[in-house]
């Protein structure tokens, strides 16, 4: 049984001036809700002390339910440490436009919104920020809001930052940055097997199987298959649920079920590699005055930890408040090891609630 209660809204990029739409969801803790209270989500909020906001990003070609089995797993261990485990009154996450269930809100946006007919990384920080000044949220002054991306996910987290401040944002007290995917430019036009490495990417995109006869004959195709077997179950399960969509049938076949995100605007996504360079050059802006942390998993390629070593490059003023390796774990990490993803988000919640300062640090 889920250790949370989730609401779904519908949230307009009007917030930052964008001709999109999104979903997002708001999932907040059962512990110690009575069913009079179920109704009101500021009834979780504490008394004395911070309350944390946790907002999650996607990665390319995914959905904000991905990261549900983490959710269960931090509020767990909140529910298991009582009073000391730093509180969490909501956590949301939030479709880039173009994905999961979202994609239906935007199929007749212009194409000068889009990047190359796709959701733009910078819009999904829109998403993220237009979030934040919708009113959803159940604030206080004493609210943390803390960001998380995974892979592309994260590229839109930080550049949430880099939109024109307005007086009524929500101040942001920490970023969490699971296995971040932004390439440095010096890095791609000296490194072959890096740009063998992200070709290679792109064109299993490209060429993916994208149709199933049904929604059981793709979960059954994906716990066969390549690093979809190595999942935690209940996020092979939401990707098949929310992954997935109706497809139309055509002379080619009768119907069944296809990719959300097409593939042919997944495998192009992962060869524009452009926005990468922009977040990262907004980390060396925000890393002085927001804490940065960073999570990896230790699988990965050896063209992969180059990557990683230059986003933490304290040269260049990306120094990180933290750098979490989980083991046994490579670049899906929320998929793979859910448990580990959230016990590293908790012990991160405890360092910033220990050290946190009475101002935040940093506005959206």
């Amino acid at each position: 049984m889920d250790a949370f209660r989730v609401q779904t809204h519908t949230v307009s990029l009007g917030h930052v001036d964008q001709p999109l739409a999104t979903f997002a969801k708001q999932y907040t803790s059962l512990q110690g809700m009575h069913s009079s209270q179920a109704d009101t989500v500021a009834s979780s909020l504490p008394r004395s002390g911070d309350a944390y906001i946790l907002v999650f990003a996607h990665a390319l070609a995914y959905h904000k339910e991905t990261w549900e089995p983490v959710i269960s797993r931090l509020f767990e261990l909140q529910n298991r440490d009582g009073h000391s485990s730093p509180h969490i009154a909501e956590i949301w996450t939030v479709d880039c436009p173009d994905h999961g269930e979202s994609a239906a809100l935007n199929k007749d946006v212009s194409a000068s919104a889009l990047r190359a007919g796709r959701a733009s990384c910078r819009s999904y920080g829109g998403a993220i920020l237009s979030l934040a000044r919708s009113g959803l949220m159940h604030t206080s002054p004493r609210a943390k809001l803390v960001l998380i991306g995974h892979s592309a996910g994260s590229i839109g987290t930080v550049l949430s930052t880099a939109y024109r401040p307005s007086p009524g944002d929500i101040p942001v007290s920490s970023i969490i940055l699971v296995e971040p995917w932004m390439v440095p430019a010096d890095l791609l036009a000296a490194s072959p097997e890096l740009r063998a490495s992200i070709e290679a990417t792109s064109q299993a995109g490209l060429r993916r199987r994208d149709t199933w006869a049904s929604h059981a004959k793709a979960l059954e195709y994906f716990k066969a298959k390549g690093v979809w077997k190595t999942w935690d179950p209940r996020a092979l399960d939401l990707y098949v649920r929310y992954g997935l969509a109706s497809a139309k049938p055509d002379e080619h076949s009768v119907g069944g079920v296809t990719l959300a995100y097409p593939r042919q605007l997944e495998g192009e996504a992962y060869a524009d590699v452009g926005e990468g360079y922009e977040a990262l050059e907004r980390l060396s802006q925000i890393c002085s005055s927001v804490p940065v942390h960073v999570i990896l998993g230790e699988e990965n390629l050896k063209s992969s930890a180059a990557v990683q070593e230059k986003l933490c490059d304290r040269e260049e003023g990306r120094c990180m408040a933290s750098v979490t390796v989980l083991p046994r774990t490579g670049h899906m990490a929320p998929q793979q090891s859910p448990g580990l993803v959230a016990e590293a988000i908790h012990k991160i919640l405890i360092t910033c609630h220990a050290s946190a300062p009475h101002t935040a640090r940093g506005r959206l």
